[in-house]
């Protein structure tokens, strides 16, 4: 099976704060990578790193078999550039223009990037938000749209890149719990079509039944890893029972 992403022994601090310490893993293609973990044990750190929004001091990250990053040196820009845009993001917050539509909000990026027409484009914006249930809220602004739905959209967006892997960063923490499975089916969507995919989430029972590998994060280490039986149901981990005891 390929290897989408390889970590290896990456660290990183604030203000002299080593918030992670020694983390290592790999991602195989198709694989669904929940990232679990408390508040502080450095999961949305680790996933922000992978795609550069946080610079790594030491260890390696891996793309596809390119290295983004090698001893805590990036990769030159335009190599970068091609290895970043291997991947797409989900965030917390949605982030749309509050002055485009819909339709506009998934194109603008992709326009400015020359990475297509606009006719090309626009029938892919139209394709991806049928995927996500919303192929009626092409012309609708934001302020129209419900907070699952503008995560949606978010989702949509991302994809209009055509990456190889998704990220995801707590998708649903924002949204109420009516609005959260929505949300979560189209995840789900994507993990039968085999998508790449990490997911730092509180959503236990999500993990459990969407995921084929959950890693989760303490102290800025890895203190477990494996499939979400071993980790979830049989970890014989104290640190982690006593996590999963408090939020399921």
């Amino acid at each position: 099976m390929k290897k989408m992403i390889e970590v290896r022994h990456i660290r990183k601090s604030f203000d002299g704060l080593e918030v992670l310490k020694d983390v290592s893993f790999e991602v195989e293609q198709g694989d669904v990578v929940a990232i679990l973990g408390p508040s502080g044990s450095g999961k949305s750190t680790m996933l922000r790193s992978l795609i550069e929004l946080e610079h790594i001091e030491d260890g390696d990250i891996i793309i596809e078999g390119e290295a983004l990053c090698s001893g805590g040196v990036y990769a030159p820009k335009k190599k970068k550039k091609a290895i970043l845009g291997k991947m797409g993001m989900v965030f917390q917050l949605f982030n749309l223009f509050p002055h485009m539509s819909i339709k506009d909000n998934l194109m603008c990026a992709c326009l400015c990037a020359n990475q297509g027409t606009k006719q090309e484009l626009s029938q892919l914006a139209e394709e991806l938000l049928a995927k996500v249930d919303l192929s009626d809220k092409a012309d609708a602004m934001p302020s129209q749209l419900s907070g699952g739905q503008k995560q949606r959209v978010a989702i949509a967006r991302a994809l209009m890149r055509k990456p190889d892997i998704m990220l995801f960063d707590e998708p649903t923490s924002a949204l109420d719990p009516e609005l959260t499975k929505e949300v979560l089916n189209v995840i789900k969507q994507l993990s039968e079509e085999k998508m790449t995919m990490l997911i730092v989430t509180h959503e236990i029972g999500f993990a459990v039944e969407a995921a084929n590998k959950i890693i989760f994060l303490d102290k800025g280490y890895v203190a477990a890893s494996g499939t979400p039986d071993e980790v979830v149901n049989n970890s014989g981990n104290d640190r982690i029972n006593s996590f999963l005891d408090k939020v399921m």
